[in-house]
């Protein structure tokens, strides 16, 4: 029996994205394209090739917040596939969801939960409600009505859409977003002592969601108590500046950033090096950063404010999950420094839980609720 033709629609090429595309070979004829290669705020490195299978649509780009293809609807009628999934509710996405209607093409809507009038890098954690934004949610509800599937990124959004959207009930569900970790299960378990330095490692872009002044606010107060540790922090994002200024004034010497990551498959070795991440995220939908460090078996102190994670970490098994608190934050990363066999735990076990999220096993995740939800 041949295999269903399948196309992904989504605004960048994400690299475990174009990666998952070619998981998904074994069960679809799959294609993912995109309208731009990246965003601004995503750094050259994130750049990969993206193969026969993925593509940046011709005559597309981005004006304000709105993608647009103007060859994206012959390359559907070239490719005639049976299934479209999208990434996310642009307006674009509704012209493609009326031409699926004409062709009988399947149509499955993907999102996160949705957050009323705020940019990615805010750091609100309010979704939108039926109290706080019943009108633009009737409106999404009604532009985007007569799809097969919605598919929540995480059982957060899912449960947004069951709740506060209108749309049906049966037509709603939850899957994870792919993720990029086979080749970090290779790479050595921490083996340390009270005495070895610790390299502490803040994975995250420099937003205000994701809090990188209070992860410096966190180290300088773990450094006053522990002379053998250090931090490594990412070098992109909005709060740079502001980042600098602070290890500057506060005259943490031992705080750099990350220098060495030329291309995506670097990233392994910043993981390798690293002994405990940290996030004190203020809002999160989940967060692939803490997959791929729980893959390589990293010590991970992470807020509670990061959602659709507690299959995979659970607080005191393979991770610390504090409160937004700078004392509990401390007290945690200690607890690895003073107890170093829990990186070895630590690392086994988020090993085991994330095993589901290997790309042979996600793919197999995706056939069977397409499969369910009779997109297939």
């Amino acid at each position: 029996m041949d295999k269903k033709k399948l196309v992904f629609i989504s605004n960048m090429a994400s690299p475990y994205q174009v990666k998952f595309c070619y998981a998904l070979q074994e069960y679809f004829d799959a294609e993912f394209w995109f309208y731009v290669m990246r965003e601004d705020d995503r750094p050259e490195w994130w750049e990969i090739p993206l193969g026969e299978k993925c593509k940046v649509m011709k005559y597309s780009g981005l004006i304000s917040t709105d993608y647009f293809s103007f060859g994206l609807f012959q390359q559907l009628s070239k490719f005639k596939p049976d299934i479209i999934l999208l990434g996310g509710f642009m307006k674009w996405h509704w012209l493609v969801l009326r031409y699926a209607k004409l062709t009988g093409a399947k149509v499955g809507f993907m999102s996160e939960n949705l957050r009323d009038g705020v940019s990615d890098s805010d750091a609100s954690d309010q979704i939108m409600t039926r109290e706080t934004s019943n009108r633009k949610i009737k409106a999404i509800s009604t532009i985007f009505k007569g799809a097969d599937l919605y598919l929540g990124m995480g059982e957060t959004a899912a449960r947004q859409f069951k709740e506060h959207f209108y749309f049906p009930l049966d037509k709603i569900d939850s899957m994870e977003y792919p993720t990029d970790i086979d080749e970090y299960y290779e790479h050595h378990l921490r083996e340390k002592s009270t005495d070895d330095e610790f390299i502490i490692l803040f994975a995250n872009r420099l937003i205000d969601r994701y809090q990188p002044l209070y992860a410096l606010e966190i180290f300088k107060e773990l450094s006053k108590r522990n002379s053998n540790v250090s931090m490594k922090m990412n070098r992109d994002g909005e709060l740079k500046k502001e980042c600098e200024d602070y290890i500057r004034d506060n005259n943490l010497t031992n705080v750099s950033f990350l220098k060495e990551i030329e291309c995506w498959a670097d990233l392994g070795n910043i993981y390798k090096n690293s002994d405990i991440v940290i996030l004190p995220a203020s809002y999160s939908n989940g967060n692939l950063s803490i997959f791929e460090c729980g893959a390589s078996g990293m010590g991970i102190v992470m807020s509670n404010k990061v959602n659709n994670m507690d299959r995979e970490f659970i607080n005191e098994e393979n991770c610390f999950v504090c409160n937004l608190d700078r004392d509990e934050f401390v007290y945690a990363i200690e607890q690895y420094i003073k107890n170093p066999e829990l990186l070895i735990a630590h690392g086994k076990r988020s090993r085991e839980l994330l095993e589901p999220h290997r790309n042979h096993n996600n793919a197999k995740k995706y056939y069977e609720l397409l499969l369910k939800h009779g997109l297939v």
